[in-house]
């Protein structure tokens, strides 16, 4: 018999409700160093799409980026399976001020929100924890015509990579599963327009260093040689990170 899908959810709401409350990961972030660059395209991209948009932050957390935004949007809801993320978002969002944003805890792959309803959805490292097809079918229904939904996701045919989340279980949920390139293949169902961008291969390099003089010269260089390397198909997918873009929904 078939696992319930509540089940799974269930186990991904305990993780995360353990790791807002006491910082679990704060042990793997010696990595992400080396993959900043990403991550501020990222919020690049969101901050962009962002202005005077209706917003959903799709997995928010702490609700930290959400509130952040505020300025920039007309409104912001965010989601997160977690009630401890969605009881510190409810509280920043209280202490900063803002008044237009609403935070709730829900199922990311049944939205309990209205059609048509966002301009922009964002989120980042969520996908992977998800039911795909749901979730895609749900980012799809709540976008506008003319939307667009950000994604910044890991990705899961690096052997290396794989080799050291294989040692770290301890560091993610029994559940998740790193983004694959059938995965991509399966939201061009959902969505006329995929863009994506890679991030991550030679820079991994750089994470001994990432606490001395040498590491901004050696990070320069290994993001100039990873725009060469991950241009080639055959190694782009080869890649830690994606950063995924979904337009127009079909």
């Amino acid at each position: 018999m078939s696992e319930a899908p509540q089940d799974r959810i269930a186990r991904e709401q305990q993780f995360h409700n353990a790791r807002f409350a006491e910082e679990t990961r704060d042990s793997q972030s010696k990595y992400y160093a080396t993959i900043q660059h990403s991550f501020a395209a990222y919020n690049a991209r969101v901050d962009e799409l962002a202005v005077g948009a209706d917003v959903l932050e799709y997995g928010c957390a702490k609700g930290r980026r959400s509130v952040g935004l505020a300025g920039r949007a007309k409104s912001i809801v965010g989601i997160d399976i977690s009630d401890v993320g969605i009881a510190q978002a409810c509280v920043l969002a209280a202490e900063s001020g803002v008044g237009n944003c609403d935070f709730q805890v829900m199922n990311a792959e049944a939205l309990a929100l209205p059609d048509k309803a966002f301009d922009l959805v964002f989120g980042s490292g969520i996908l992977h924890h998800l039911d795909l097809e749901r979730a895609y079918g749900e980012i799809a229904r709540v976008l506008r015509p003319g939307g667009t939904a950000i994604m910044w996701e890991p990705l899961g045919h690096n052997l290396l990579i794989n080799w050291y989340r294989r040692r770290t279980p301890e560091a993610r949920t029994a559940d998740e599963h790193p983004i694959l390139r059938r995965d991509i293949e399966l939201a061009r169902r959902y969505f006329a327009e995929v863009n994506l961008r890679f991030f991550g291969l030679s820079t991994l390099a750089m994470t001994p260093l990432r606490n001395g003089p040498l590491f901004a010269p050696g990070y320069a260089l290994t993001q100039a040689l990873d725009k060469l390397l991950l241009a080639l198909p055959g190694l782009r997918w080869q890649a830690w990170f994606v950063l995924i873009e979904l337009g127009k929904p079909r």
